[in-house]
This record gives structure tokens, C-alpha cells and sequence, in this order.
């Protein structure tokens, strides 16, 4: 069988200790991990995630925690939630050398989908306070991988060299237990907080080749306290200026990548997983009784997934990286107020900034002399942004509230179903 670079590169690496990190490895499962920091609550889906200037019922724990001084009787909420992931990755082509050209590298995608209890919490309030407890699935996601290999040819066709075929899956789920308190500063401004244990645990297994010449496996479970902080303040009875910001946890498993044909021999080593920060500011603006207007702009500091990246090849480290992003979101509600039971219709619009894990330098002309960095290229391209558009209906009953949406894209669908029991 013929050595390709990849088995090279892994064999020099042997002799190496073993390394550590505090941030995702360039494993080829993590290229497109998927996250969402919708809301929670099928009203908030429906509204495009647009809820931070809003935060007026239960998932204002999570939202923006000064939003529970809105709530004026003890409740319950839960929210159940499928999602459907069809996770892109590079499969198959070639890649033209000097100049380089990876136009001709085809992509392929895996579907799967996961159906959670995403979120739970009980409202209690005071004179001046509210508290609330409450369960939250920040990240809940399964991947698959199945690329075949990468011809590398010179400017006239001629093959010279190839990246394996690659299979893999990725399993990883985040949850949140937490604490929040909504305190009312005056009768216009609140202010609340909340802190949360956080528990995170991956598992992924990447073979390459068939049969296979390498395998990688990420698994592992850690755990965090998390916060966030927030402010509501109500300009005039009909607008409201929300504030929020959300820190992620930090968070380590074992890797490795074992080497299955002579020389034999196994990495081990302590990536991280860093669970983005969210800063969001919102406004939630009501023209009339019917009419709700709302919108959010989010920054998620995607950055600290890559930030200290380490490969599980060697030690040449590729330039590849996450960028920070915005999200833009807009929401919409229409209250039929005069039916006995009040109907709702909701819908919304959001902006999910490419996320993915791409290279971040100019690949070199040859790649005969660089075949590492020319992979590395085309193995990690930019992906697009996302357009999210969302639907939804709610029914408000005098003691409780029913709600259904869904949020959809290109890559990723969610399907919601929450209630609200006031006592």
C-alpha cells in the first residue's frame, strides 16, 4: 500500500510527548460543528430568536434574566425540540498543483437529527424579585462524515498524490442546570442575573482509508459553572431595550490518533472545547395591542472554539481558525385579540454568520513542496452564511399557554413545542 503524507506526517509525530491544548483539534469531524443560540420557547423560535429586548415569560432565565420581573404568578414551562442537521463537508475531486486550485474538490453532506426535552424552568416571584431554576440543552448535536479521497494532480492531470477517504461521526451535548434572579430597580429598569452548572461530553471516531490506516477518537465528559448577566428597561410603555450577555464554558476531553500499519503507535493529548460568549442587545417594540415588533443583534465569540488549536498530526500547526460573528435577527407577532381564547401568529427571520472551522491564509503555489499546508486548504474551505426563516402559533388559556414553531434553513431544521402552566 502506498504511504501517503498523511501516514508520514502521523509516523514523525510518534516520537513526540504527548500534547495538550485548550482548544478543538483539526480531527476532520469538527470541521462543521453545529451550534444554535436561538432562545429558548417555541414563541422566541417563531419570533426568529429576536427575545432579548422581550423576555417576558419563563425562558427569561436563560434570555435575559432581568425579563422575570415581568412575571407576576409562579409558573412552569417546558419545551421539547427535534432538529434536523445535514452537515457539509469536503468529498472526492481533485486539487490542481502550481498554481494551486481547489475549485475541483466536490462537497458532500450527512443528515441526522436529535429530539430533546431542551428546556424546563419554574418562576417564582417576590414583591421585588423574581427567582427561577431551570434546565437548558445548550448543544445538542450528531454528525456523520463519509469523504472520499482528494486527488492532488499537476497543471496537466498528472495524479502525484492523494488524501484518503474519510469516515466519521460526532456525537456532543451541553446542559445547563441554573439559578436566576430578576430584580426590579425601579418601575422601568430591571436588572437580573444567573448562574448555571454546566455539563459537557463529546465522542467521535475518524478512520481513514479503507481499510483504515489511522484512527481518531475525541470522548470525554467535564463540567463548568457559567453566568449572565441582564438589564430590561421599559423607554416608554410601548418599547423596551434589553441587554444580555451569556459566558460559555470552558471544558476538556481526551483525544488520540493511533496509527494501525508499522511503525505502529498511538497520540494522546487534552484538546478544550470553549463554549462561545453572546452578548446580545434587543428591542421589543409594540405599536398597538395586536402588534409586537422585536429584534436582536447578537455577537458569538466563536473565536475561543479555535483560539490555541492543535493538530493531531504533528506538530505544524495549519492556519485555521473560527470567526466571531454577528447574528441579525427580526421577529413579528399578530395577536387575534378578540377571539375568547387569543390566538397568536408569529414570524421571523435571522441571520447564522458560517461558523465553520476554514483555513485562514493563502495556500502556496506548489504543492509538492508543501502538501500539508495545500490539504489543509482544501480540506477546510469558507462556508456561506445561513438565512433562517420561522413560523409559529400560540394560544394563550387563562391559567396556561400552548406554543409550536419552526425555524428553517438550508443546513439546519427546528421543529419546537413549549407550554407555560401559570398557578
Amino acid at each position: 500500500m502506498r504511504e501517503s503524507p498523511l501516514v508520514r506526517a502521523l509516523a514523525a509525530s510518534l516520537a513526540l510527548v504527548p500534547l495538550s491544548a485548550a482548544a478543538i483539534s483539526d480531527d476532520e469531524v469538527n470541521r462543521a460543528l453545529q451550534f444554535s443560540f436561538s432562545n429558548p420557547g417555541a414563541r422566541s423560535l417563531a419570533l426568529g430568536g429576536a427575545f432579548t429586548g422581550l423576555a417576558d415569560d419563563a425562558t427569561a432565565a436563560y434570555a435575559n434574566p432581568a425579563g422575570l420581573t415581568i412575571l407576576r404568578s409562579p409558573e412552569m414551562g417546558l419545551e421539547l425540540r427535534h432538529t434536523g442537521f445535514d452537515t457539509p463537508f469536503v468529498s472526492g475531486g481533485e486539487v490542481v498543483n502550481n498554481p494551486f486550485s481547489s475549485a475541483g474538490v466536490g462537497e458532500d453532506a450527512e443528515s441526522d437529527s436529535v429530539t430533546q426535552a431542551s428546556f424546563a424552568s419554574f418562576v417564582y416571584p417576590f414583591e421585588r424579585a423574581t427567582l427561577a431554576v431551570y434546565y437548558h440543552r445548550t448543544g445538542d448535536f450528531d454528525g456523520q462524515l463519509d469523504a472520499a479521497p482528494i486527488e492532488f494532480v499537476d497543471a496537466n492531470g498528472n495524479f502525484f498524490d492523494q488524501y484518503p477517504a474519510a469516515r466519521g461521526s460526532i456525537s456532543y451535548q451541553i446542559e445547563n442546570l441554573g439559578l436566576a434572579v430578576g430584580y426590579k430597580l425601579s418601575d422601568v429598569f430591571s436588572v437580573g442575573a444567573a448562574i448555571a452548572y454546566s455539563d459537557f461530553s463529546i465522542d467521535s471516531i475518524t478512520e481513514r482509508d479503507d481499510p483504515p490506516i489511522t484512527v481518531q477518537r475525541q470522548s470525554g465528559n467535564d463540567d463548568d459553572l457559567i453566568f449572565s448577566f441582564g438589564a430590561l428597561w421599559s423607554i416608554t410603555p410601548k418599547l423596551n431595550l434589553g441587554l444580555a450577555y451569556r459566558s460559555g464554558g470552558d471544558f476538556s476531553y481526551a483525544a488520540s490518533n493511533e496509527l494501525l500499519i508499522t511503525p505502529f503507535g498511538e497520540l494522546e493529548f487534552t484538546p478544550g472545547f470553549k463554549v462561545p460568549h453572546v452578548l446580545s442587545l434587543g428591542l421589543a417594540y409594540r405599536p398597538s395591542d395586536a402588534w409586537l415588533i422585536s429584534f436582536d443583534v447578537n455577537q458569538i465569540e466563536y473565536s475561543r472554539l479555535s483560539d490555541n488549536l492543535v493538530t493531531v498530526f504533528n506538530g505544524a500547526l495549519p492556519p485555521l481558525s473560527i470567526d466571531d460573528g454577528t447574528e441579525i435577527r427580526l421577529g413579528v407577532e399578530y395577536a387575534l385579540l378578540e377571539m375568547n381564547t387569543p390566538l397568536f401568529l408569529r414570524a421571523g427571520v435571522w441571520r447564522d454568520p458560517d461558523h465553520r472551522l476554514a483555513f485562514d491564509a493563502s495556500a502556496p503555489s506548489n504543492c509538492a513542496l508543501n502538501f500539508d499546508l495545500c490539504a489543509a486548504a482544501a480540506l477546510y474551505p469558507r462556508g456561506d452564511d445561513e438565512t433562517h426563516f420561522s413560523i409559529g402559533i400560540g394560544w394563550a388559556f387563562e391559567k396556561f399557554q400552548l406554543d409550536f414553531a419552526a425555524d428553517l434553513s438550508d443546513l439546519v431544521d427546528t421543529y419546537s413545542a413549549s407550554g407555560v402552566v401559570r398557578f
